[in-house]
């Protein structure tokens, strides 16, 4: 069977015979060199542009310069919740990290509102509130001067 595509070939030299059916035996014709080496180049060619249609193992460490695209479907594997590096995260991951928080929708659900009154002995945004010499700090919901995005205030 001629060996057509670089996956076909042997890793063993001896089994290399014939590149796409061109005799590379011993005592091959010289004429068969020449043709056989254009082969090579041709199957390589189709390895690296992927028109033979074979995937690519790498074996050991991939090194890639440059700007990468992967399409299709890429996988990779799932690092543990507490890596914190530069290793590529999965959407496995990101639910691994961000699992109990849920979507913002569900946060918002989760929101406390307050509509007014006063707040005493509580610490919001580490800001104690109604615990100074001053009496009590209540939490405005009115437009007082400086923000207009929606911050907390607090009135002392």
């Amino acid at each position: 069977m001629a060996k057509t595509k670089i996956s076909e070939y042997d890793s063993n030299a001896s089994g290399n015979t014939d590149i796409n059916g061109i005799n590379i035996n011993e005592g091959c014709p010289p004429s068969t060199i020449n043709n056989s080496i254009r082969q090579l180049m041709s199957a390589l060619k189709n390895m690296i542009t992927g028109a033979d249609g074979d995937s690519m193992v790498v074996g050991s460490n991939l090194t890639v310069n440059g700007t990468t695209v992967l399409t299709g479907n890429a996988t990779a594997p799932t690092q543990l919740a507490t890596d914190n590096s530069t290793k590529i995260a999965t959407t496995a991951y990101v639910q691994a990290k961000t699992g109990a928080l849920g979507t913002m929708s569900a946060q918002n659900a989760n929101a406390v509102a307050i509509t007014g009154g006063t707040i005493t002995g509580a610490t919001v945004g580490g800001v104690t509130i109604g615990t100074n010499a001053g009496g009590v700090k209540t939490v405005s919901t009115g437009s007082p001067t400086g923000g207009s995005n929606g911050d907390i205030w607090y009135i002392v």
